[in-house]
């Protein structure tokens, strides 16, 4: 058996040290990591001076899905609350962006059934994705892979990005406070879909970014459509809910996420 020059082993302990200090922390979910199991529960919280309506809920035993209306806005459900009564959910609200003619805009996976064209915009900068035991947040970079070894059932395209590994995103607008709908991770079981009363991008991704809000760590963050479509609903069945946060002005909206009993 021929060995190796100790400068060649060196080099190849080196080069896989690097690659495994270079993963990102969790894109994915491990089956074995021990966190508490949380209740999926409801939340009014402050933070940076951003009113937060937050609901935390743990995949283990919750499922989130991405309701997506193929006819367009409202040909099946007009608002979160009519989907979420439907379908007995704990929770649902308003999801990813569309264009005029009601067509998703960007990649949109629902009962594994895909719609929509990936995009490459600010609005696009991101994705949520499950295959209902590994689920995640990961920048637009990694979509061709997760599809490929993941096969997900549900997937969002979506954005900007609020907060990535815990790290501030340059470049969030300053201007135009609306109310706002976001999704957020500590990067395993913890998650967070939060509606925010009025807030900038910046302003929203400064109250997230390295926070700890209703007991979870927040590692990544993504926005969803926001202003006139931001629409929350959170049911009786969840701990300090029976809640809806929409406005009478709102506009229907394409697809939803949906968190349901797993």
């Amino acid at each position: 058996m021929s060995r190796q020059h100790p400068l060649i082993a060196a080099a190849i302990s080196l080069a896989l040290s690097a690659s495994i200090h270079a993963a990102p922390k969790a894109l994915v979910i491990d089956e074995e990591d021990n966190q508490p199991l949380l209740q999926p529960s409801y939340h009014k919280v402050t933070s940076n001076g951003v009113r937060l309506h937050l609901v935390s809920f743990d995949p283990r035993n919750c499922a989130l899905q991405v309701i997506d209306q193929a006819s367009g806005p409202a040909s099946q459900w007009s608002t979160a609350s009519s989907v979420g009564k439907a379908k007995s959910a704990h929770a649902c609200i308003n999801a990813g962006f569309f264009n005029p003619d009601g067509s998703p805009l960007g990649l949109v996976i629902a009962d594994g059934k895909p719609r929509g064209l990936i995009n490459n915009s600010s609005l696009g900068a991101g994705f949520f994705y499950t295959n209902g035991k590994q689920s995640g947040i990961a920048r637009k970079s990694d979509l061709s892979r997760i599809r490929s070894q993941l096969v997900p059932t549900y997937l969002l395209q979506t954005g900007p990005m609020l907060s990535y590994r815990k790290a501030a995103i340059s470049g969030l607008s300053s201007k135009n406070p609306r109310t706002r709908s976001f999704l957020a991770t500590d990067g395993s079981y913890h998650w967070l879909i939060g509606y925010a009363e009025s807030a900038t991008l910046e302003q929203l991704g400064k109250a997230l970014t390295g926070k700890r809000l209703a007991n979870v760590n927040i590692y990544h963050a993504i926005n969803l459509d926001g202003g006139r479509s931001s629409d929350l609903w959170v049911s009786p069945s969840v701990k300090n809910g029976d809640k809806t946060f929409r406005a009478l002005w709102n506009k229907p909206v394409r697809n939803f996420l949906l968190l349901t009993k797993k």
